[in-house]
């Protein structure tokens, strides 16, 4: 009975992962094509990571940046984010996506090039 109720608990987690898998999809027309409003992608995405960061260490869930509360956490503040902001946090490579020490010129970079292939 205990094994049941373990397996249809995983079940129930996997399943419940899945919408959110579709919403990391990037639309890439959501994204200005302007640098200066991918500047300020940036700069409203990384405020939100830091956000995150200090929420799960006040509540003792993070010892560190790279802890799952601050994924979860951040990865849920964007998907309820407007549609350019969600588009360009999904859009950034996972190693910038959650580093709030990250090159900010560089990550716009990386953004605007990715953008600019996906509608070629």
């Amino acid at each position: 009975m205990k094994k049941v109720i373990l397996a249809a608990l995983a079940a129930g987690l996997i399943l419940s992962a899945l919408p959110a898998r579709a919403q990391e999809a990037v639309n890439w027309q959501a994204l200005p094509a302007e640098r200066e409003a991918l500047v300020s992608l940036d700069s409203q995405q990384n405020r939100a990571l830091r956000t995150s960061v200090r929420h799960c260490i006040s509540i003792g869930q993070a010892r560190g940046r790279n802890s799952a509360c601050v994924f979860l956490d951040l990865d849920r503040v964007m998907r309820q984010s407007g549609e350019a902001l969600r588009a360009y946090h999904f859009a950034l490579p996972r190693h910038m996506r959650y580093d709030e020490n990250r090159h900010s010129q560089a990550a716009v970079d990386l953004v605007a090039e990715a953008r600019d292939r996906a509608l070629q």
